[in-house]
């Protein structure tokens, strides 16, 4: 079972995300208009000439020759050899077992706008996954919950993530069978899992198929950015990055971003570069001398000597985070990339980086965002007297809903909030006349309210009107462990864990919906 809303519920985004998707930061990054999707387009079109679509498709096809393609690929990777075909392009860190629910979500939201595009621009417009096999977190990955219990993968670990060999998670689930052994259900769901993993078997290999094996009828085309022949083919990023100005223009950005209230997601360095070096990934700094260095002191250049090594071994060279969205706009003809709420943010500090490095400025598009549910935690919501959507509003405002409607206006609840806000406004006044009692003046206030929440408290738990008392204990125990905010259920349940419980996640039509509430079986 399945229902959509077709806006996003409160709190889940930030209020600069919800800034930057009505359009308050045009002033910073390229408004996110049908206009400017057009002349993204036109753009794009008109720099992809053969030679670079011929480039493309070789690795491509390279990439996926071991997957058996499906038509549907086929005729996608034929599109960018030959037409004006363009992508929309998503993103993730590999995980085992595909990772984290919002995987689902980034993937399916990438397909079904790619669809949408396809028939509004009148061109082939394709789906990518970019596996982002360089990231070298592996205690990021190492962790896989399912129903209840944790499993831990053990590797040695330093270089990419995407070189592993997935021996460990093989052994993984042999233990989630050991340990389900009982339980027929379990055991054939994760069945499908074997030939997937094991070892020589690399991590980049396993998360090719198991998505290929997920997405590949759609289409979905799966890119290791970790290529030689990109890395030569953008070997000017990589030589331009030792240079002043691509740092200038992320600490330029940085501070339109301050001036407008937002603080950059990411600390801009002086090179955004990382340096294969012993089979680690290390991170590449430029000293005040002007020297360059690895992090652990093992490699040292100066910069005519850094030039050399680029230009005899670019593969050798990977960007960060800031870099990375500059490297993926000039090895793929992207139109719109599908972020989730972190990463639309990051975006918004290289606009400017990527044109520095030649490349064109994507549309941004959120990811559908999406919620579990079963059947016990539905019956649980019938004991309140609101919408599911009014779940991720703010606990005191919850309990003030609650008491309200059970006491109406003599909801001490509702009376503390009114005198907080009083309490700000003699503050703001305060302030704004220097006041030199204002923070004693606070002190006495808070501990005033502090008194009353007390109070309230021991109302709730003394039991003075005993048929609310279970209720707020009920609405706690769900907003902190199912509609917490905070720490998104999507995050912390695996995509596996959802599969299972919803026995595979139901066709999803389109992407107009924002907000995707599933119900478990």
């Amino acid at each position: 079972m399945s229902f959509a809303f077709s806006s996003i519920p409160p709190n889940l985004i930030s209020d600069s995300l919800g800034k930057f998707l009505k359009g308050d930061f045009d002033s910073i990054y390229p408004p996110q208009t049908d206009t400017q999707l057009k002349k993204i387009q036109s753009e794009l079109q008109s720099i992809w000439d053969t030679r670079k679509r011929s480039i493309l498709y070789e690795v491509l096809q390279k990439q996926h020759q071991s997957l058996k393609p499906t038509q549907q690929q086929e005729l996608n990777l034929q599109a960018l050899r030959d037409s004006n075909a363009l992508t929309v392009t998503t993103g993730q860190q590999i995980h085992p077992f595909l990772g984290p629910a919002f995987v689902w979500a980034k993937v399916t939201s990438t397909i079904l706008k790619s669809k949408e595009l396809s028939q509004n621009l009148g061109i082939p417009v394709v789906p990518v996954f970019w596996m982002a096999t360089e990231d070298h977190d592996f205690e990021e990955i190492s962790t896989v919950p399912f129903l209840g219990k944790e499993y831990r993968w053990i590797a040695p670990h330093g270089g990419p993530v995407g070189n592993l060999d997935t021996q460990g998670i093989a052994f993984i689930l042999e233990q989630m069978k050991s340990d389900f052994q009982h339980d027929i259900k379990v055991l054939d769901y994760l069945n499908q899992f074997e030939g997937i993993y094991g070892k020589g078997e690399s991590l980049t290999e396993a998360s090719r198929k198991l998505i290929h094996k997920l997405f590949g009828e759609s289409g979905l085309l799966i890119v290791d950015p970790n290529e030689a022949i990109w890395k030569k083919h953008t070997e000017d990023i990589w030589l331009r990055e030792l240079e002043d100005h691509p740092f200038e223009s992320l600490s330029i950005q940085a501070d339109k971003m301050k001036e407008l209230g937002l603080k950059a997601p990411i600390t801009p360095r002086q090179t955004s570069m990382f340096y294969y070096g012993n089979g680690l990934r290390l991170r590449l700094d430029k000293q005040q001398n002007g020297m360059f260095q690895t992090a652990n002191g093992e490699f040292i250049w100066n910069k005519n000597q850094l030039k050399d090594e680029i230009t005899a071994y670019p593969e050798r060279f990977s960007a960060n985070a800031l870099l990375r969205p500059a490297y993926q706009q000039r090895i793929l003809p992207n139109l719109m990339y599908i972020g989730g709420p972190s990463e639309c943010l990051y975006w918004l500090q290289v606009p400017n980086l990527i044109v520095i490095h030649k490349g064109v400025v994507p549309v941004i598009q959120l990811r559908i965002l999406m919620h579990l549910s079963t059947p016990a935690i539905e019956k649980k919501l019938l004991n309140f007297p609101w919408d599911k959507m009014d779940w991720f509003d703010s606990e005191d405002s919850l309990l003030q809903r609650l008491t309200e409607n059970e006491f109406g206006n003599l909801s001490l609840t509702h009376q503390m909030l009114k005198l907080k806000e009083q309490f700000e406004s003699i503050w703001e006044s305060l302030y704004q006349l220097k006041h030199p009692k204002l923070r004693e003046i606070k002190k006495e206030h808070q501990a005033v309210l502090k008194s009353l929440q007390n109070t309230h408290n021991d109302f709730i738990k003394d039991g003075f009107d005993t048929h609310i008392a279970p209720k707020v204990k009920q609405l706690k125990a769900l907003k902190n462990n199912v509609f917490n905010e905070k720490s998104p259920q999507e995050r912390k349940l695996f995509w596996m864990e959802w599969d299972f419980k919803l026995g595979g996640f139901p066709q999803i039509e389109n992407c107009s919906d924002s907000y995707l509430w599933f119900t478990a079986k």
